[in-house]
């Protein structure tokens, strides 16, 4: 006898049923690896700004320093906005602290006014 969803030897379909509903522990394991997943995005999205400022900081070209400056203002600017959006750990908090103190400075070094 075939499966739910499977075609039978006479060519007719099995009913399928619905998946089970998720429980409130796989809901709220959900929300923490949703959680998790926007704390690396922070974390890599800070990352990369800095090496953007790192690149502007060592261009000669007027665009090429530009463009990077740019690039690194608005990841820091979207970093500074999400954050107040996702729940850090305070090892988390600190690391980002740190990292967006530093990005800060490279950036009013090129130029940024905050």
């Amino acid at each position: 006898m075939p499966r739910a969803g499977q075609q039978s030897k006479d060519g007719l379909w099995e009913p399928s049923y619905a998946a089970p509903k998720s429980t409130l522990d796989q809901f709220l394991a959900f929300g923490t690896r949703l959680n998790r997943t926007k704390v690396d995005f922070l974390k890599i999205d800070v990352e990369t700004a800095l090496t953007f400022a790192g690149i502007a900081m060592q261009a000669e070209d007027r665009v090429k320093k530009a463009r990077n400056r740019q690039s690194a203002r608005k990841a820091y600017d979207t970093v500074v906005r999400l954050m107040d959006r996702v729940d850090l750990s305070d090892e988390d908090a600190q690391l980002l602290a740190r990292k967006l103190k530093r990005l800060r400075s490279e950036l009013a070094t090129l130029g940024e006014v905050f």
